[in-house]
């Protein structure tokens, strides 16, 4: 009988149970597994409590819930109906979540109101839906510091050759895609040898929103030149200018360059631009580094010691006499350069050839030897020289200006033996010294990094230290301008200075 009534009641608990866990499950303080309770980015009602549990989809977006799902196939069907907004620009691919929305299952007691339509809203006005497409990835040995998304790998890979070109000739890039071995310059001029990027590029699929894809070409190319920054810096031309002036003046860009960023604007290197015409200067800012290896052959004058000075009685004090007419040397120099997005970093002597030795001259001087007297032979006023700005290059340029190509503060020498006329600082010239070599000719050194190392009425020689390039005055980049006056006119330094080798 016990045995019995014990039965009984069993099954009338477990019947209570089952009966009544429905109302349980409707009281305030229960929560069902952490599930009933979770907040919601879009506001959803829970409608009741079932017997059975439903299996249910939760849609998340950076571990925050948006909302359960009620039709798991509507919202498809929805977001597939929003692809054709995108379809003819996006062709043959598919929408989808984007890359920080997820879904869930999970079971449940609870019903919940059918939100769907409301988060297919959320979707669209928080731009969480991304289309199939390419991500591209760059990176160093620190790992991935920039991503983009392209709408095609093909699109990336014509932008990509299109701002190589701006550093290397169409020509060299095929023949290095080609693996063709290239030799070194048997004739005087530039070689380029082989390009890298610093950084890596890979690419891999990712689903998007469209409003972050790169569309099309001229997009990537724009990227590649100046990242994610959008501003630009234009230069309205003025009378006398010229590409390679205006060049000079914003980044030191060469006129291919200038043509390059200026596409609609300009069409040739040797184009002349006209007063009025709106250029676009701003130098690239891309966030890789294209690295361009190049061999330059140059042919360099080099002077011979210092004129031997002989007295003779015969001269009158001052008057002086050519005994042995003195000659430059020549030498062929090879340089590996590298240049970093067009900018010349570094250059290393490979090998150098004397072809001509210089000869030692010989000058008769009154009474006295004496270094008071230019020879008439001008050298260059430093090593490894480059013109940056010719006579002329701009308007009022009454100058040349030289750079050493593979030293920014290199050391400046006398052109030729005389005395220092002048030397001090003015706004325009900066840090300067002149030089009266007795002839006629005076040079004046201008844009010095620091006071001369020489004082007024000193003597000086042919190639002895004076002082160091910079950037002082009004200049725009280290630099030193040189300035030849004849007879106090002013005339272009390359009447003197072997131009046409460098």
């Amino acid at each position: 009988m016990k045995n019995t009534i014990s039965i009984i009641l069993s099954l009338l608990l477990s019947l209570g149970i089952v009966l009544g866990l429905p109302f349980v499950l409707n009281s305030d303080d229960h929560i069902d597994a952490g599930f009933i309770n979770e907040k919601s980015l879009v506001s959803q009602e829970i409608l009741s409590y079932e017997n059975e549990p439903k299996l249910y989809q939760k849609l998340y977006y950076k571990g925050e819930l948006i909302g359960v799902i009620n039709d798991n196939e509507y919202l498809k069907d929805l977001i597939y109906q929003k692809y054709k907004d995108f379809e003819n620009e996006f062709p043959d691919t598919e929408l989808g979540y984007g890359s920080d929305v997820y879904e869930t299952e999970e079971y449940t007691y609870a019903r919940f109101a059918n939100v769907d339509d409301q988060i297919m809203d959320y979707l669209v006005s928080n731009d969480l839906l991304g289309v199939k497409t390419t991500m591209v990835e760059f990176s160093t040995e620190e790992g991935v510091f920039e991503i983009i998304y392209v709408k095609n790998y093909e699109d990336f890979s014509i932008a990509l050759e299109r701002f190589l070109l701006n550093f290397i000739s169409e020509e060299t890039l095929q023949k290095l895609m080609r693996q063709e071995q290239i030799e070194s310059p048997k004739e005087l001029g530039s070689v380029e040898k082989n390009l890298f990027l610093r950084e890596s590029i890979n690419s891999k699929t990712a689903i998007v929103s469209p409003t972050v894809i790169f569309k099309n070409v001229d997009e990537i190319y724009n990227f590649l030149c100046y990242g994610r920054t959008s501003e630009r810096e234009y230069y309205t031309v003025k009378e006398g200018d010229t590409l390679q002036g205006v060049g000079y003046y914003f980044g030191d860009m060469s006129a291919k360059q200038l043509v390059t960023i200026n596409p609609n604007v300009l069409s040739s290197e040797n184009q002349v631009v006209t007063p009025g015409m709106e250029l676009n200067v701003t130098y690239f800012k891309s966030p890789v580094e294209v690295v361009v290896k190049k061999e330059n052959l140059s042919q360099q004058y080099f002077a011979p010691e210092v004129p031997e000075y002989v007295e003779d009685d015969s001269l009158e004090v001052g008057v002086y006499e050519i005994r042995v007419e003195e000659e430059m040397g020549i030498k062929n120099v090879l340089y590996d350069e590298t240049w970093v997005n067009g900018i010349l970093v570094d250059g290393d002597l490979m090998n150098e050839i004397v072809i001509k030795q210089p000869k030692q001259g010989v000058i008769a001087v009154g009474t006295k030897v004496t270094y008071m007297i230019g020879t008439g032979q001008f050298i260059w006023p430093v090593d490894n020289p480059g013109i940056t700005c010719h006579f002329g290059c701009y308007a009022g340029h009454t100058g040349t200006d030289i750079v050493n190509r593979y030293e920014t503060y290199a050391d400046v020498y006398a052109m030729d033996s005389g005395v220092v006329d002048s030397v001090g600082y003015q706004y325009d010239m900066g840090n300067f010294c002149i030089i009266n070599h007795n002839n006629g000719i005076r040079t004046m050194y201008m844009h010095l990094n620091l006071p001369p190392f020489v004082e007024v009425g000193q003597n000086v020689t042919r190639g002895q230290l004076i002082g160091q390039m910079g950037n002082t005055g009004q200049s725009e980049g280290v630099h030193l301008h040189v300035t030849f006056e004849v007879n106090g006119y002013r005339v272009n330094a390359c009447n003197y200075l072997p131009c046409s080798l460098v």
